[in-house]
């Protein structure tokens, strides 16, 4: 048979063999710099299992004769999936899954296994569940080498198939994000997710989906995040902080004085859902304000509206760092300067937990000249303490007419002048959304 060259995941078919019988016997160093490097263990859930193998050397690898070896409570050292002949890459990558067969069988993180790569009587590479890492997967997420393919394993609530294992750098993606409801998945999904694939392609790199789509849409949910990470979009988790079921859920009962504590059990338990059964890279805070008149909730130094607003914050913010994954915090602020006793939103104080502000500045709501919108979203990068500050704005007019690309543009361009480092659309379904690549320039 020809030798192959596998440079990533797409040529793996050309790869794969199920007669294991077939292997000849080898030793580690035939093999040395194959790595198993992500092990996606989810049959209990009746989910997809898959592997990835990768070649961590700076040199191809051959492949002959190489196996994985799975033991379990149903199988012992059982040669799973094999290779015939070919060769990995430097640096390259292949996946076997139960999805395309190329896998036989499933893997359950929630049991004891062992999954060895190498020959019939010894290993280039072996993962042991009990030694390794022991602990359940999320249901999204996966096992991997951090860093990849040398590195310790870590159990993450998102996966990397195909990609490099690597903890989440938020800074990474171009800062344009769109806030979009969870009605709006199935039209991004239509037509294998052509609208999607469109506004990548555009500049757009952030997906606000809004937590129902979590709590009320799971089984959409799931395969529009899995297809959003594979063109290569950052999801977050939009939660409605003090709201729900339609009307205000205040942090403080004015006729008691005291804290509602079910409030932040809430929004704690809501983003561990976004986190761990989803596998989000951030949370998104709308209405973590008061509706106005915060001022008449001020009781104590604890009992106060401004503080309420600040631990809410400060709470989302442990809540990401606990994952020790990268996870970025957002939210969204009213536009209005120095209104800590109408809305309990101080930027000052929220910018010390808070990764981005985004002030909620629409242009065709509070009729915003060029220079009042400038004006605006500076103070807010002035007072917003070590967060970064993205301009939300309208892509409708006051008559909630939608705006054409032009007219978005020279909105975003207006919005550019200040000192904002980031631009978020408000909403997915109006306007004409237009190019934001090259918006970030120095040239422009």
């Amino acid at each position: 048979m020809k030798l192959l060259r596998i440079i990533g995941v797409a040529a793996i078919a050309l790869l794969l063999v199920s007669a294991c019988d077939k292997h000849k016997e080898g030793s580690a160093a035939k093999y040395k710099g194959l790595v198993i490097n992500e092990i996606s263990g989810h049959d209990e859930s009746g989910g997809e299992s898959w592997v990835e193998i990768s070649n961590a050397s700076d040199s191809p690898v051959s492949l002959e004769g190489v196996g994985l070896y799975l033991t379990d409570r149903y199988s012992k050292d059982r040669c799973v999936w094999s290779a015939e002949t070919g060769e990995l890459a430097a640096g390259g990558r292949l996946v076997v899954s139960t999805a395309d067969g190329t896998l036989p069988i499933g893997i359950m993180s929630g049991q004891e296994f062992t999954l060895r790569l190498g020959t019939s009587d010894d290993s280039a590479d072996e993962f042991v569940r009990s030694r390794d890492l022991e602990a359940v997967q999320y249901p999204r997420g996966t096992y991997q080498r951090i860093p990849d393919g040398t590195g310790e394993w870590r159990n993450m609530t998102y996966p990397s198939k195909g990609k490099v294992n690597e903890i989440f750098d938020w800074k990474a993606p171009l800062p344009n994000a769109i806030w979009m409801w969870s009605s709006h998945m199935a039209p991004m999904m239509a037509d294998d997710a052509a609208i999607m694939k469109e506004y990548y392609k555009l500049g757009y790199r952030h997906l606000l989906l809004n937590s129902a789509a979590f709590t009320n849409r799971p089984h959409e949910a799931i395969p529009f995040l899995e297809k959003a990470e594979e063109i290569g979009f950052t999801v977050h988790g939009w939660i409605q902080a003090f709201y729900k079921g339609g009307t205000w859920n205040k942090p403080i009962d004015k006729e008691t004085r005291s804290i509602k504590e079910e409030v932040y059990t809430d929004l704690h338990n809501l983003g561990r859902l976004c986190i761990e059964d989803f596998g989000v890279k951030g949370l998104h805070l709308d209405y973590i304000r008061f509706p106005g008149k915060a001022s008449e909730y001020n009781f104590t130094k604890e009992v106060n509206s401004v503080a309420a607003v600040n631990r809410a914050c400060r709470e989302t913010r442990e809540l990401c760092d606990s994952y020790d994954e990268g996870l970025v915090t957002s939210a969204a602020l009213m536009p209005e300067k120095n209104s800590t006793n109408v809305y309990a939103q101080d930027p000052s104080q929220m910018g010390k937990w808070i990764h981005i502000l985004m002030p909620m500045c629409y242009r065709y709501s509070y009729n915003y000249s060029d220079t009042g919108l400038v004006n605006v979203m500076n103070w807010f990068c002035t007072n917003s303490a070590d967060a970064e500050v993205w301009s939300g704005l309208q892509t409708y007019d006051k008559s909630e007419q939608s705006l054409s690309e032009e007219a978005l543009l020279t909105d975003i361009m207006a919005y550019r002048q200040s000192n904002a480092t980031g631009i978020v659309l408000f909403r997915y379904g109006l306007g004409t959304f237009p190019d934001v690549n090259d918006i970030w320039n120095e040239s422009n």
